[in-house]
């Protein structure tokens, strides 16, 4: 694969989902809001049960505090269940910034390595994420690249004489072709 061919493959996508991570996240979460609902409606049920036994035969007196009874209960439940939702988003969170941090670290360790010219190996998790793999992928073709450069400058030759024209056009030719593999700019 050519540079080319490379650049239009991997060209930048926007993407705002990470479905590795995202889709384990929005389980957890319906999952826990599933939960924090039934519990809470049980809550309720439960006080308002209670609550309604020991007011079973005062039908016309209102409640103690002047609020209609399911309001005081919702009162009650709503700000548990408001503390729970910020709680898991705090957590949420922490989870998706520690997977991008690794994820850019080891992108970034990657860039640094190229730009040292370090080419030799490369470890890195690429199973963990795309972007990993597209950049391990780069890094392959870079380091052939390098490589195809290299045993090119090693096949000029040490001296040149310039009236002989067969041997600057040899030189000509194979300058041209470590120019094409040079990145364009």
């Amino acid at each position: 694969m050519n540079q080319q061919e490379f650049q239009n493959q991997y060209r930048r996508r926007r993407r705002f989902i990470d479905k590795q991570v995202q889709g384990k996240l929005l389980w957890g979460l319906i999952t826990i809001e599933l939960l924090l609902f039934a519990s809470g409606m049980l809550v309720v049920y439960l006080d308002m049960q209670g609550t309604l036994e020991e007011n079973m035969y005062r039908v016309h007196q209102l409640t103690p505090g002047g609020r209609p009874l399911l309001f005081r209960e919702l009162l009650i439940t709503v700000p548990w269940i408001i503390l729970i939702n910020i709680n898991l988003m705090i957590v949420a969170d922490r989870i998706w910034k520690r997977n991008v941090q690794l994820i850019v670290a080891q992108l970034q360790a990657v860039l640094e390595k190229v730009r040292k010219l370090d080419l030799r190996s490369l470890t890195i998790d690429a199973e963990q994420h795309e972007v990993l793999k597209n950049a391990e992928s780069w890094f392959a073709i870079e380091r052939g690249r390098y490589h195809s450069i290299q045993s090119g400058a090693n096949q000029l030759p040490d001296q040149v004489i310039f009236s002989n024209q067969g041997q600057v056009n040899q030189l000509r030719n194979q300058l041209a072709e470590l120019q094409d593999q040079l990145p364009h700019r």
